[in-house]
């Protein structure tokens, strides 16, 4: 994760997730999620009234919260849902990161655990109610064309 403002235009700035490509005695060739190709990270000076030091501005991050990824689009991940999940989908904001069924893994589930907020629910609800008589019509004439 990157730890200071780099380029703003360009999304380089606090926080973002990269990979690392390639790491040399000068510099470190990363790969952020905004651009396509690697980019060259060289180090940060900070200075302060006793100390002088030298250093990369990135933190390596093997894992990350659901708070996190949200926004991320990801091919892969390991999701923890045992009992950790605290705030109304917060399931489906870490299942819905990935691309294909096939990209999660789900380490541990607990089905209590998870939480759905009742504006959620009472909209569903209403949805159903307003779009049954449309969907009934449509799956009816689906079946029709089917039997033909």
């Amino acid at each position: 994760m990157l730890r200071c403002n780099i380029d703003v235009t360009v999304a380089l700035v606090n926080g973002v997730i990269h990979t690392v490509m390639g790491i040399y005695p000068t510099h470190i060739s990363i790969k952020f999620d905004p651009i396509k190709v690697p980019c060259d990270i060289h180090r940060v000076t900070s200075k302060n009234l006793y100390i002088h030091s030298k250093k990369f501005p990135f933190l390596l991050s093997y894992a990350i919260t659901i708070q996190k990824c949200q926004g991320l689009s990801l091919q892969t991940a390991i999701i923890d849902l045992l009992t950790n999940v605290f705030w109304d989908s917060m399931a489906y904001v870490a299942l819905s990161r990935v691309h294909t069924i096939n990209g999660f893994n789900l380490l541990l589930f607990d089905a209590f655990s998870v939480k759905v907020s009742n504006p959620c629910i009472n909209e569903i609800n209403r949805l159903k109610i307003k779009f049954r008589k449309k969907y009934l019509k449509s799956r009816r004439v689906k079946e029709r064309e089917r039997f033909k």
